[in-house]
């Protein structure tokens, strides 16, 4: 009898203990299974910034390494930069790495970042050791056209540098180069060496429109927006026609240099074929004189479609779709050109 008590205190003991270990592996599986989860949600979430090494060099005399460095890198190009806030950096290290200091050249936020890998320039300035490099900046989306460079000048001992920036857009007679100009810096400028070295440098960029002599002739076709600008808005630019409107007429084929069109863009009579570009110029063509004409000038990114009619045999009517306003007219017979001899 004892030994039967006996065997059924084994069993009854080996059934507890299993249901123990079975219920302590449960717990322990769901425990492993939540913090896998947990894993795999902050995997998901992180985002990883790819941060590259741009330049690295060593100092004059070999004894410390100075680096510049980017963040968001592209995968596939070190050289550009594509996040939502884009830093470059500069730090200086001793020989074995080690971190004497960095600062900070650039944030850039909300804009594609290009740095010139082979655009760069080493040089002693006033016997301080300078590193010279050029960045492009280009707005995110569409709203705005206009397209930034910096030119920066680091100097390799303190890491205290300087920049020069030059402002554009892409035009169409500049076509891949940044049309524009260097903004002003009463401070930088005042620095003469300095300046001078770095507008010699952004000057020969090759992201900057360099005009031929033909082109800089204002009279030259490739330059029909900028002289129709000059004579309707000696001022500046304004958002309303001007109340005559004056043009220039041109042999060149305008339709073609202005780009592409569809058919659904064009109203033509007898005397004239009109082409209204979208978000962009209306430019004519006299069927008569065989002739090309700039009627308007405009260009705009968001909300600014139009539409044109022939109300009459020589008046055009243009319709803006964020226009409140009545649609303006323009008489093709009041158009004064500037050489009007043709």
């Amino acid at each position: 009898m004892s030994a039967i008590n006996t065997k059924l205190a084994i069993i009854l003991l080996s059934s507890i203990m299993l249901h123990s270990c079975k219920k302590e592996e449960k717990i322990s599986n769901q425990k492993v299974n939540k913090e896998n989860i947990q894993s795999k949600i902050k995997e998901d979430n992180d985002e990883t910034v790819r941060t590259v090494t741009l330049f690295s060099f060593n100092n004059e005399n070999n004894t410390e390494v100075i680096k510049i460095s980017g963040s968001d890198a592209g995968d596939e190009d070190d050289f550009y930069l594509g996040g939502a806030k884009n830093i470059i950096i500069a730090s200086k290290y001793k020989k074995n790495l080690e971190l004497i200091k960095n600062d900070t050249l650039v944030i850039s936020e909300y804009n594609h970042v290009v740095i010139d890998p082979k655009y760069t320039l080493r040089k002693k300035i006033q016997g301080v050791d300078y590193f010279l490099f050029a960045i492009k900046e280009s707005p995110l989306g569409n709203g705005d056209p206009e397209i930034y460079l910096s030119f920066i000048m680091l100097n390799t001992n303190s890491l205290k540098f300087y920049a020069l920036k030059y402002i554009g857009e892409y035009t169409l007679r500049s076509g891949e180069f940044v049309d524009g100009e260097f903004t002003k810096d009463k401070i930088l400028e005042s620095n003469t060496a300095v300046y001078n070295e770095l507008y010699q440098f952004g000057a020969k960029s090759k992201w900057i429109y360099k005009p031929t002599e033909e082109e800089k002739d204002i009279n030259f076709y490739k330059n029909f927006e900028e002289k129709w600008n000059e004579d309707n808005y000696p001022e500046g630019k304004e958002s309303s026609y001007p109340t005559i409107v004056k043009s220039t007429y041109y042999g060149e084929n305008l339709f073609e240099f202005n780009g592409e069109y569809d058919k659904d863009q064009v109203i033509e009579n007898n005397d004239f074929k009109i082409v209204s570009y979208f978000r962009n110029n209306i430019i004519g063509y006299d069927k008569n004189k065989k002739l090309y004409f700039p009627i308007a000038v405009e260009s705009c990114h968001v909300g600014c479609d139009k539409e044109i009619k022939f109300i009459s045999e020589n008046e055009i009517e243009i319709s803006h779709e964020t226009d409140s306003e009545r649609p303006d007219i323009i008489n093709l017979s009041n158009i004064e050109f500037a050489n009007n001899q043709f």
